[in-house]
């Protein structure tokens, strides 16, 4: 099976729902003309990432409202959308870092929430419990959001369940732009993985997101790669490879040893 990617990078205003999802259609109206399988935005692209204590405020269920209009460009477009939002759980009145995927009809398909939270992140923001692998008529998904990727163990629990191309939202910040690129292709290469890595642009007070958002195979070449600009990258991944390398070249998965890694089951 051959499955075209496309990573979206953009810029996000501060607080301002209604602009983002402007910027998110936009760039959806241009990307849809190279007929992605799939589109990736970035980690909560919906609302900018420095609100803090605002968060309560701009967070929804799902569905909801930002979640409806998301799916109405999935819909529109005829592609599978993923996109970083603050989730509101209803019973709990707890807010997540979230990473929704939709199918081309505008359902969707399951949410994933983000475990890994970051220094401030855990002020305002309740972890989630577990990664999901998502079985789509384009390939098994996972989901992971921006910190996620910096803790092997992310991309290792969803490549133990199946995944065949992972994709991270993210908000990643100057300077981390070296270990950043480092971890993508070693995410890809020591799991025989797709990694798909959507990363923001521009400023948030002192906090400047380089983008880099880019596409990588499980041999961790690059098969698309942003700069910094606002825009799109695109790459057609062949999913039968990694049968055919972790039989031969990348037998990671199948000769580990869990028995002597501790206590850990990984």
């Amino acid at each position: 099976m051959k499955t075209k990617v496309a990573v979206a990078q953009i810029r996000c205003q501060l607080g301002k729902p209604d602009a983002n999802l402007k910027t998110i259609h936009n760039l959806s109206v241009k990307a849809a003309k190279s007929g992605p399988d799939i589109l990736c935005f970035p980690e909560l692209a919906t609302t900018g990432y420095s609100l803090n204590v605002k968060w309560r405020k701009f967070s929804e269920t799902i569905p909801g409202q930002t979640s409806e209009r998301l799916a109405s460009i999935a819909r529109e477009y005829g592609f599978h959308l993923v996109c970083g939002m603050p989730e509101l759980d209803a019973k709990s009145g707890r807010i997540f870092d979230s990473s929704i995927l939709f199918d081309p009809d505008g359902e969707v398909v399951g949410a994933y929430r983000k475990i890994h939270l970051w220094n401030v992140e855990r002020r305002y923001f309740t972890p989630g419990k577990r990664f999901k692998v998502f079985d789509t008529k384009i390939g098994k998904i996972g989901l992971g959001v921006c910190y996620d990727l910096e803790f092997p163990e992310s991309a290792r629990a969803l490549a133990l369940e199946g995944a065949e191309i992972i994709i991270y939202s993210s908000a990643q910040p100057h300077p981390m732009e070296t270990h950043v690129d480092t971890y993508i292709r070693s995410r890809a290469g020591e799991n025989c993985v797709y990694v798909c890595h959507s990363n923001r642009i521009g400023k948030e007070g002192g906090t400047m997101f380089f983008g880099h958002s880019q596409i990588v195979s499980p041999e961790c070449r690059v098969l698309a790669k942003l700069g910094r600009e606002q825009g799109f990258a695109a790459a057609r991944l062949d999913l039968g490879m990694i049968q055919k390398l972790s039989r031969s070249k990348l037998p990671y998965l199948r000769q580990r040893v869990p028995s002597a890694y501790s206590s850990s089951s990984m």
